[in-house]
C-alpha cells in the first residue's frame, strides 16, 4: 500500500509561511547539497527520492509542496499554514492508487474534506463529502466549474466519464484531482520542473 500528499498554499513569502509552520511542528527543512537524480540507486544527494520532498514557491501566486512518500505531516501542516494566510491552505491525497482526497483549512481550521472513494481509506461517506459550494466559494470559482468532481464511488465502482471534454483523466483515475485542481487555479507540480526543488523534512521521532 501506497500513499502521498500534496499542499497548495497562497503567500507573498511562501517559504517564510512553510518554514513557520514546521518550526510550530518542530519540523525543519535541511536542503540538499545537489538536485542530481542518480538513476542507479534512486537517490537524489545520496538520500532516496522517496524520503524526499519537492517544493516549488511561488510568490506571485500558489505555491507547491510534495510531501515524501507515505507522509503524515500533510494535514497538521496545511492546518499551520492558514493560520497565516489569507487564503486556503489545501492538502490533497492519493492512497494506493484507488483513492483521492482533499481537506480544505481556513484560520486553522478545517472547513471541509473530500474523498472519492471513503470505503478505500476505511472512512464513513457522510465524513467524506463536500459541499461544491463550499469550494467555489474557498477559491473563487463557479460552482459548475468543480461540481462534477465530487461524487463519492463505491471501493470497486469505476468511473470511465471525464468531468469536461478538455480533462486528461477519467473521473475514476487518481489523477484526476490534477484537473479538479486546474479549475482551482492550482498547479500539481512534477519533481524536476523548473522552479522546483528537492529537500528533506525533518520531523521528530520519524527520520
Amino acid at each position: 500500500m501506497s500513499s502521498s500528499s500534496h499542499i497548495s498554499w497562497k503567500s507573498a513569502e511562501p517559504e517564510r509561511t512553510l518554514h513557520n509552520a514546521l518550526k510550530s511542528l518542530r519540523c525543519r527543512i535541511l536542503e540538499l547539497d545537489s538536485q542530481s537524480w542518480e538513476s542507479g540507486n534512486s537517490t537524489i544527494a545520496g538520500i532516496r527520492d522517496v524520503d524526499l520532498c519537492n517544493l516549488a514557491p511561488n510568490p506571485d501566486g500558489w505555491s507547491f509542496l510534495m510531501l515524501h512518500l507515505y507522509s503524515q505531516l500533510g494535514e497538521r501542516l496545511s492546518k499551520e499554514m492558514s493560520k497565516s494566510t489569507l487564503t486556503p491552505a489545501i492538502v490533497f491525497h492519493e492512497y494506493d492508487q484507488d483513492a483521492w482526497g482533499f481537506v480544505i483549512f481556513e484560520k486553522g481550521k478545517q472547513v471541509g474534506r473530500f474523498w472519492n472513494r471513503p470505503e478505500v481509506v476505511e472512512e464513513e461517506s457522510q465524513n467524506c463529502t463536500i459541499q461544491p459550494e463550499l469550494v467555489a466559494k474557498s477559491f473563487g470559482v463557479p460552482v459548475e466549474s468543480v461540481s462534477r468532481y465530487l461524487r463519492n464511488l463505491d471501493a470497486d465502482a469505476d468511473d470511465e466519464n471525464r468531468a469536461f471534454d478538455d480533462d486528461e483523466y477519467r473521473l475514476g483515475n487518481h489523477w484526476v484531482r490534477c484537473d479538479f485542481m486546474r479549475r482551482l487555479g492550482l498547479r500539481y507540480v512534477s519533481p524536476g520542473e523548473p522552479g522546483s526543488r528537492h529537500l528533506l523534512i525533518k520531523e521528530p521521532n520519524v527520520n
